[in-house]
């Protein structure tokens, strides 16, 4: 009989503990239910084991075997993910937002097509009055207003660019301090966790929501095997925090990585010189050495690659055979320009074969760091069709930032380098071959040449209009300084070369300025080279005199004077350097709106050059890959840029309605609720006095029992 009262007695106790536990986790709920990542609490009760006894087997009461937390893993993977991907959209939006202001076309803020369209008009108005110093005066006003129009946008943008730098280093730092702070967590976990005893729920709860801060930085992947027993990794795989052990993201600057094929004798590598927003994936198609002499076509044997922008699943082609384009390994004395890039080969023992590649990354990007092999790139990488790498971050502040440094900035600002380059070229070749209203005596061409015993042709020549050149022939008109009149000359002037032609595969800049002193253009002018550029003088006609030859262009089939920068109307080959011929500039009357005629005069009253240039507005160029007109070219520029931040806007919408759903859901989960707690809390009171007042009865029965004897 007393064992049965100890029992009554004991099982009294169990009860008064469950219901005190019970009311305090109630109360910590209650507590805590404004505590951000909070995730409301139970205790779980467990019958004691029951005693074989007569009767039957007795109960022996309850046991309050431990305390876990409502967490639905599933929900919180769901969660992660989307919140990952609304994190970015809704960054990227933010940041396209902002870019698309800078592309506004609007009366009070007029942009690159209005200045693009008054551009065109100045130059109509120059073929009504070729004559007037007005209109070129009004004509180098709107140039001023484009060129500082288009280098103010690429500047802003170039700001964005670098704004973005600085998010990315500091995403980056702040993932890696949340990295190792999972680490840690895992290992305290770990520490006061007793399975099915003892939880950490309140660390659980902790490094939930550090997880959830990296989530909102970079694409993740958990795998929750319990306790801290814990990998946090990217979305593709790579370990961030292995239970205890934390690894790092790292932002490193330009690099150059080797992957040569097995059996591969080549002991060199790779450099380059310049920047770009893309990778560079160099692949060798024909096998054989490096090229030291730059010629056009290379030595025999020389190594051949072509080359891609998107880790090899597109190449650059040749707009001429639509195939993919094809360049040969150079030493760093002969580098081959490829796109944005200066790229040359260490000359060294050991061949070059087909299959060996390497990829050139011209920026800084992020690397996941491995403690075994080298870092990894893991910077957001988007293909030729628009897909994005799934080896690489895509989601997150730290994927907001990469993709619209790279892929949206980046896009823009080589379409409005295209832009300029166009505008320029298109503008330069009609006007080099006019004429102003007086004679040329010298001119300094505007772009350099920084090897100048290499073909112009060349890719190797460090040019920026190697490709723009062609076989023909530059033509010179001479004039008498004292009459002005073109001095009768055989055919309709000088050629440049005489006998034969201009071969852009073959003749340097040197060999240009051989052929202007040593042919018959050298009685009259002269040519050197100043600062890598052309210089054209008018020799004088006399020792003595004082007087010198004037000049002009009746001809160029060969675009020299155009690559050259001789008699041009724009000067500069980048939006940041492009503006108006610094000569026209400071002599408005040799803005040539006229053109050499066929007897080797410059009249005035002639419009041919301005009015071809006015046409440039409707006519369509090759420009960006396509057949287009400038003016159609920017408009289109205009509307992407429109487009790319209304599709952002439509994802973020989306993701945000996708991160709304799931977070309701886990609040119906994790989140704690007054009117459930206080519920609890009355039914928890209850039990208290229950249990209490079982305590009291046991009590009365051993006094009733100790009162008999």
């Amino acid at each position: 009989m007393a064992s049965s009262l100890n029992s009554i007695m004991h099982m009294g106790i169990g009860a008064l503990f469950a219901s005190q536990v019970n009311i305090q986790t109630t109360g910590n709920n209650i507590a805590n239910v404004d505590t951000p990542g909070y995730s409301r609490q139970k205790v779980l009760l467990e019958e004691k084991t029951s005693v074989d006894s007569r009767p039957g087997q007795m109960g022996q009461g309850v046991e309050a075997t431990q305390i876990i937390r409502y967490f639905d893993k599933f929900v919180e993977s769901a969660y992660l993910d989307r919140q990952t991907m609304q994190s970015r959209y809704d960054q990227e939006f933010l940041f396209l937002s902002n870019l698309e202001t800078l592309y506004n076309e609007s009366n009070d803020t007029p942009g690159i097509g209005s200045a693009l369209s008054e551009f065109f008009k100045s130059w109509n108005t120059l073929a009504q009055e070729p004559d007037s110093q007005a209109a070129r005066a009004a004509l180098l006003e709107t140039v001023r207003t484009l060129s500082s129009t288009v280098s103010s946008l690429d500047s802003s943008m170039q700001k964005m660019q670098e704004e973005m730098e600085i998010r990315i280093r500091e995403d980056v730092a702040t993932a890696n301090s949340l990295i190792r702070e999972i680490a840690d967590l895992n290992r305290e976990i770990n520490i006061h966790t007793v399975t099915n005893r003892n939880n950490a729920n309140q660390l659980m709860d902790l490094r939930d929501e550090k997880v959830r801060e990296l989530s909102a930085i970079l694409d993740l992947h958990v795998d929750d095997k319990g306790a801290g027993n814990y990998t946090v990794s990217t979305s593709w795989g790579f370990p961030l925090a292995q239970q205890d052990i934390a690894f790092s993201l790292e932002v490193l600057g330009p690099r150059v990585e080797n992957n040569l094929a097995q059996g591969s004798p080549y002991a060199g590598s790779v450099e380059f010189e310049g920047t770009d927003g893309y990778e560079y994936t160099l692949e060798v198609v024909q096998g054989g050495g490096v090229d030291r002499t730059g010629a056009v076509p290379p030595a025999p044997g020389t190594a051949a690659y072509r080359v891609s922008l998107d880790g090899g699943k597109s190449w650059i082609t040749d707009e001429a055979t639509g195939q993919a384009k094809i360049f040969y390994a150079t030493d760093l004395a002969h580098s081959t320009q490829v796109k944005d890039l200066s790229v040359s080969f260490t000359d060294t023992a050991g061949q070059l074969i087909a299959g060996d590649s390497f990829v050139l990354t011209p920026k800084n990007d992020v690397y996941w760091i491995s403690p075994t092999a080298g870092p990894v790139d893991i910077s957001s990488q988007t293909y030729g069709n628009g897909t994005e790498n799934a080896q690489r971050i895509s989601g997150g502040t730290l994927g907001a930032a990469l993709d619209f440094r790279d892929n949206k900035i980046g896009v823009y600002r080589d379409r409005l380098e295209e832009l300029a380059d166009s505008l320029s070229w298109e503008v330069n070749r009609i006007h080099s071959q006019g004429s102003g209203l007086t004679p040329l005596t010298s001119v300094l061409g505007s772009y350099a040449v920084e090897r100048g015993t290499v073909p112009l042709g060349s890719p190797s020549a460090g040019f920026s209009w190697s490709d723009r050149l062609q076989a023909g022939n530059m033509t010179f008109a001479i004039y008498d300084p004292a009459t002005g009149e073109p001095l009768p000359l055989s055919g309709n002037g000088l050629d440049v070369f005489s006998p034969g032609n201009f071969d852009p595969s073959v003749h340097s800049l040197e060999d240009v300025v051989n052929a202007i002193n040593a042919g018959p253009a050298g009685t009259y002018l002269t040519a050197s080279i100043v600062d890598n550029r052309l210089q054209i003088s008018g020799r004088e006609t006399s020792p003595g005199s004082g007087q010198y030859y004037g000049f002009g262009i009746a001809a160029d089939t060969s675009g020299l004077a155009a690559a050259l920068g001789i008699n041009t109307f724009f000067s500069g080959d980048t939006p940041a350097s492009f503006g108006v011929n610094a000569d026209l500039a400071a002599n408005a009357s040799l803005i040539n709106a006229g053109r050499v005629n066929g007897g080797a005069e410059g009249n005035e009253g002639d419009n041919i050059t301005a009015a071809e240039i006015a046409a440039l507005a409707t006519k369509t160029v090759s420009i960006g890959g396509a057949r287009q007109t400038i003016i159609d070219y920017y408009a289109a520029t205009v509307t992407k840029v429109g487009a790319d931040t209304q599709h952002m806007k439509y994802l973020d919408i989306a993701e945000t309605v996708m991160v709304n759903e799931l977070q309701a859901r886990k609040d119906e989960i994790s989140a704690v609720s007054l009117d459930e707690e206080m519920s609890n809390l009355i039914k928890f009171q209850a039990s208290y006095k229950a249990a209490a007042k079982l305590i009291t009865t046991a009590d009365e029965m051993f006094e009733t029992l100790l009162a008999l004897k």
